[in-house]
C-alpha cells in the first residue's frame, strides 16, 4: 500500500486537499455543527495535525487545519501513513482497521463515526490532489 516519502510530502498534501475541502460549503457546514477538534497522529513518516471546527482561525474561520498544534483535542486518531493515505480515498473500512489495530481511536467512537458520514464528499477530493501533484503511484 502507497505511503508518503516525507514529512514535507505528506504536509504538502494534506495542505493542497484541505484548501480544496474547505470550498465545499454544505460539508464545512455540517461539521462546524459538530463543533469537534480532531488530531491525527500518523507514523512512517511521523506527522501530527489537527482538524479543529471549534475555534476561529485566525482570519476568523473555522475548520481550520495545522501541524504540530497544541490545541487539546476531543478525539485523536492514529495511523500509518498508508492507512491514512487509504482513508482518505475513502477505501477502509475503518471500523475492520479499528479491530485489526490499523486504527487507534481516542476520544467519543460514536462522534468519529457520525463524521465519517459528513467528510464522504470529500474522499473524491484526495485522489483529485494526489493526481495534480503528480503522485499517481498513491492513488488507490
Amino acid at each position: 500500500m502507497p505511503a508518503f516519502e516525507s514529512k514535507e510530502q505528506f504536509q504538502e498534501v494534506f495542505n493542497k486537499f484541505w484548501e480544496r475541502a474547505i470550498t465545499f460549503t454544505e460539508i464545512i457546514e455540517k461539521l462546524t455543527k459538530s463543533q469537534v477538534v480532531v488530531r491525527f497522529d500518523v507514523e512512517d513518516p511521523s506527522v501530527n495535525f489537527t482538524i479543529n471546527f471549534r475555534d476561529p482561525g485566525p482570519n476568523g474561520e473555522i475548520g481550520t487545519l495545522t501541524f504540530d498544534s497544541d490545541v487539546e483535542p476531543e478525539i485523536t486518531v492514529w495511523s500509518k501513513s498508508e492507512t491514512s493515505n487509504k482513508f482518505w480515498q475513502g477505501k477502509l473500512n475503518t471500523t475492520v482497521a479499528m479491530a485489526r489495530g490499523q486504527v487507534k481511536l481516542d476520544g467519543s467512537v460514536a462522534k468519529a463515526l457520525g463524521l465519517l458520514s459528513k467528510i464522504k464528499p470529500l474522499y473524491a477530493v484526495f485522489p483529485q490532489i494526489l493526481e495534480e501533484m503528480d503522485l499517481g503511484q498513491m492513488i488507490l
